[in-house]
C-alpha cells in the first residue's frame, strides 16, 4: 500500500468509528426510555411470584436482553445452557416488591433508597449478589449509612448484620 493509500485508510476508519460511536451514544441516551411500557417494546420474560396467603400469583415483566446486559447470570439464565421455559420464572427467594426494586435499578429508573428499611436492602442486596449485580451492591452499600439506626430498629439492623455475615461487606455496613 502507498502512504496516501494508507492515510486515506486510516481516515475512512476512523470516520467509521466516530459514525459507529456516535449511533452508539445516539442510541444510549434513549434506552431508558425505549423500554417503558408507553414506547411499544413487549417483554419477552416473566418472573412469577407465588402468595399462599392471598392464593395468587404475581409478576414482573422485563427483557431479556436488558437483564442480560446488567448480570451475566441472566445472560446465562436467557441465552446459555440454562435457558429457561417460556412459561415465567418462578421466583422462590425473593419478594416481589423486591425483585421489582432490582429490576427498575436495571432499567436505570429513579429509585428513593431512604424509603427502603434495612430488611429491604438486604433482600436487595442478596438477589445483587445472586444475580452478579455489582453496581446494584455498591449502591445498597452506599446507602446504608444514609439510614438512621434508632432504639426501635437497633436490634433489627444487628440482627440482620449477623444473619448476613456470609456477605461481609453488608455485615460490615450494618454493623458500622
Amino acid at each position: 500500500l502507498s502512504q496516501t493509500s494508507l492515510v486515506k485508510s486510516c481516515v475512512c476508519a476512523l470516520r467509521f468509528g466516530i459514525q459507529r460511536y456516535n449511533t452508539f451514544a445516539m442510541a444510549g441516551k434513549y434506552i431508558p426510555n425505549c423500554f417503558s411500557d408507553s414506547f411499544g417494546i413487549p417483554h419477552d420474560v416473566r418472573f412469577l411470584f407465588e402468595n399462599k396467603e392471598r392464593n395468587d400469583v404475581r409478576e414482573v415483566l422485563a427483557h431479556k436482553f436488558v437483564l442480560s446486559l446488567a448480570s451475566e447470570v441472566f445472560k446465562r439464565e436467557f441465552y446459555g445452557s440454562m435457558k429457561e421455559s417460556g412459561e415465567g420464572i418462578k421466583i422462590v427467594d425473593a419478594s416481589q416488591e423486591v425483585f421489582l426494586v432490582m429490576v427498575e435499578f436495571i432499567y436505570d429508573r429513579d429509585l428513593n433508597w431512604s424509603t427502603y428499611s434495612f430488611s429491604f436492602l438486604a433482600s436487595l442486596y442478596y438477589l445483587a449478589e445472586k444475580y452478579d449485580i455489582q453496581n446494584l451492591m455498591e449502591r445498597i452499600l452506599i446507602s446504608i449509612p444514609e439510614h438512621e439506626v434508632t432504639k426501635e430498629n437497633a436490634l433489627e439492623v444487628a440482627v440482620l448484620g449477623e444473619n448476613n455475615l456470609f456477605f461481609p461487606p453488608l455485615s460490615d455496613a450494618l454493623f458500622d
